[in-house]
């Protein structure tokens, strides 16, 4: 059984019906509260503490897998994660070349992160060789249903067989 961190968004946590969901597609679920505001360490401190094979990250925890997934060179699923907000994860160290499959959704009607931004600094970031997929929905706002959460999970888990 596929261990997976999901990290959840900003004063949020994870939903009951996505941890069915993903354990319902065999995955061993490690879904820690996180606060984002106000623990300088929380990166060092997931690091310590999260031996797992995969995470998936929603707005502010998609920021946080994001450096995450790098860091231990493992596959992540964000949604619309936070990358224009980076800052307000302090101490972050050079990453590595990304090796590991990265999957990111980001919907074109989101109004708390800016997809126009997250997607330069995406452009900005890799280079083709990077194993990169960016899933554009135009109808996506920030919140996401549990349709789409499945749907792109699906997706990711066949893509890191």
């Amino acid at each position: 059984m596929s261990k997976v961190l999901y990290l959840h968004g900003l004063n949020s946590q994870l939903h009951s019906n996505r941890r069915e969901v993903m354990q319902a597609m065999g995955l061993n679920v490690f879904a820690p509260h996180c606060d984002y505001t106000s623990n300088q360490n929380l990166l060092s401190q997931l690091l310590d503490e999260y031996d797992v094979d995969m995470v998936i990250g929603s707005s502010a925890g998609g920021l946080a897998g994001y450096y995450f997934s790098g860091l231990k060179k493992i596959p992540a699923l964000l949604f619309n994660p936070a990358l224009p907000f980076r800052h307000y994860i302090p101490h972050i160290p050079e990453l590595p070349q990304r090796n590991s499959f990265l999957q990111i959704v980001i919907g074109a009607r989101d109004l708390d992160v800016s997809p126009e931004k997250t997607f330069e600094f995406l452009k900005n970031e890799f280079n083709e060789d990077v194993p990169l997929e960016i899933h554009w929905i135009n109808n996506l706002a920030h919140r996401f249903n549990i349709q789409i959460f499945e749907s792109e999970l699906r997706y990711f888990l066949h893509q890191i067989q």
